[in-house]
């Protein structure tokens, strides 16, 4: 239903069109009625008006001056205009400001009908219009915010081999995902891959370091068209770069300048080790072929960091890695010989950082494989087992990152050695270890659920070798000595901070608070608020 709109200054004028339309008939549920362009204005500011039948001579603003006024604030209003003159001026001023029509009066009533009929069929056609563009435009906008995650799922669905590796059915999931490329198009892949973290990060803290790095990537591949940077397992990244023709020598440089460049940032403002790897142009069919070759190519590098290599840079030699001197490695273990092991085994794995193309991920496992065996015999040899010896998860949890390069089975393997001389050879040389546990503890201070299996994991301990060891060393168990630190610690928030008593109690690792109140008093003689007093006076 629609509202229109009558204005003349002819009181009677206005009165015979109310009468003499049949506006319901026409959609027209509310008619209002107005003798000047003020009055004009003020139903336009109250009321929804679709149709104005106007007169064009009135003394306080003319019809046309009103219609040049509501076409500029209700430009969807349609304007019919009554005069008694067919002066042709009127007319062309009547059509400059886009009116409906120009009737001359006394108007037919049967005829304005008509009029009016078209003019509201015009709306009509424009309101569907308006809403078909609107939807249009509102899919159009949903679709542009989705393309680049449709365009991720096709990249992905292509190296997870959930699209065939054929041309066709590459060109029609293409097409699906709103991707175009020439025939004659190449795509050149580059695998990046993280090394190792500076720091110890959760699961959930390294998905967001990932997607950091991913994010940094995009932003310096910005120059190269069309370029998409994907997400494969392991945390990797694959980035695509379509080549529309092979790269010359100057510009293989500067893209791994800028692969260089990027590495760079990892190292200072994302806390890692990096290298890229930078494949063959291909077609999309060839993608996953050339992706395994560059992940292969990463699974060997266990030497370098930090670097960016071709295909090429990975030869094979003939000469093989030399053969750790494991019998004299376990001779030393047994007698004590710390420093000659230490130095020894730090000069082998020193020399596989030299053998770029020798030493793979191969050899690695052999040499994890063979150094456990070596471990194991010593301690059975000294009537030991390694489970009384080592955490559980040093030698289960640990394989993966370890095997990563030489350099994180360097560390490894060098505190493997120190944890079983320490339990093999005499108890004051496993102060080391006590002293880690002290320095733990106190770092820990605050935490309520701090256990003794926490402590032991993390130097990599059997929990019940290690209650000995530090009972023998201090005269305490564990629990007793993490109790006395927090003990401590309370005391000197008491004394030189405002905190309130129950702040002080969760700071300490207590979440109870009558339960701190007690240990404390147990421990010094006062209450914690006497404490403070004590201290304060």
């Amino acid at each position: 239903m629609y509202q229109a709109l009558i204005v003349d200054d002819e009181v009677h004028a206005v009165r015979g069109l109310q009468a003499g339309v049949q506006w319901e008939r026409l959609n027209i549920d509310a008619v209002h009625t107005a003798h000047s362009l003020k009055q004009a204005q003020e139903i336009f500011e109250c009321h929804p008006v679709h149709l104005m039948v106007c007169d064009i001579e009135m003394p306080q603003g003319t019809g046309l001056e009103l219609a040049a006024w509501a076409k500029e604030h209700y430009p969807q209003t349609e304007t019919i205009f009554l005069t008694c003159h067919s002066d042709f001026s009127f007319a062309k001023q009547a059509i400059q400001l886009n009116s409906f029509d120009y009737l001359l009066k006394p108007v037919d009533y049967s005829e304005l009908e008509t009029v009016i009929e078209k003019a509201l069929d015009k709306m009509k056609k424009e309101s569907e219009l308006r809403s078909f563009e609107d939807t249009h435009h509102h899919y159009r906008k949903l679709w542009e915010s989705h393309k680049p995650v449709v365009a991720e799922r096709f990249w992905q669905d292509l190296i997870e081999q959930k699209i065939p590796s054929a041309p066709e059915p590459i060109r029609e999931h293409m097409r699906k995902a709103g991707l175009s490329y020439p025939e004659t198009t190449r795509f050149l892949p580059i695998y990046t891959r993280v090394q190792r973290w500076y720091k110890e990060l959760s699961d959930r803290d390294e998905r967001i370091m990932e997607y950091a790095l991913r994010n940094a990537f995009e932003e310096s591949l910005k120059q190269m068209s069309g370029a998409a940077v994907i997400p494969v397992q392991n945390g990797s990244l694959l980035t695509v770069l379509p080549l529309d023709h092979p790269l010359d020598k100057d510009e293989q440089s500067e893209l791994k300048r800028g692969c260089d460049s990027f590495i760079r940032s990892c190292n200072q403002y994302f806390y890692c080790d990096i290298c890229c790897y930078l494949g063959n142009p291909v077609q999309l069919h060839e993608m996953v072929g050339m992706l395994r070759s560059l992940q292969r190519l990463d699974e060997n590098n266990v030497t370098k960091i930090n670097r960016v290599f071709t295909l090429g840079d990975f030869n094979k030699y003939a000469s093989p890695v030399k053969p750790a001197a494991f019998g004299d490695w376990a001779e030393w273990m047994k007698q004590g010989a710390r420093e000659k092991l230490a130095k020894q085994v730090t000069c082998y794995l020193d020399s596989w950082k030299e053998k770029e193309g020798i030493v793979d991920s191969q050899t690695v496992h052999t040499f994890y494989q063979d150094f456990l065996q070596m471990i194991f015999f010593v301690l059975q040899s000294k009537g030991l087992q390694a489970n009384h010896v080592f955490a559980h998860n040093l030698l289960t949890d640990k394989p993966k990152s370890v095997l990563r390069s030489v350099d994180t089975l360097q560390e490894w393997v060098g505190y493997v050695l120190e944890v079983a001389m320490n339990h093999i050879h005499s108890t004051e040389e496993n102060m080391s270890v006590v002293e880690r546990i002290k320095r733990f503890i106190s770092e820990q201070i605050g935490k309520q659920d701090l256990t003794r299996e926490e402590i032991a994991n993390h130097v990599f301990l059997n929990p019940d070798y290690l209650s000995r060891v530090f009972k023998k060393e201090t005269g305490m168990s564990i629990s007793d000595y993490l109790q006395t630190r927090r003990i401590e610690y309370a005391k000197h928030l008491l004394a030189n901070t405002n905190q309130s008593v129950s702040d002080i109690a969760v700071a300490s690792g207590y979440s109870n608070l009558s339960y701190f109140s007690t240990l404390f008093k147990k421990s010094t003689g006062f209450n914690p608020i006497d404490y403070r007093r004590r201290t304060h006076a």
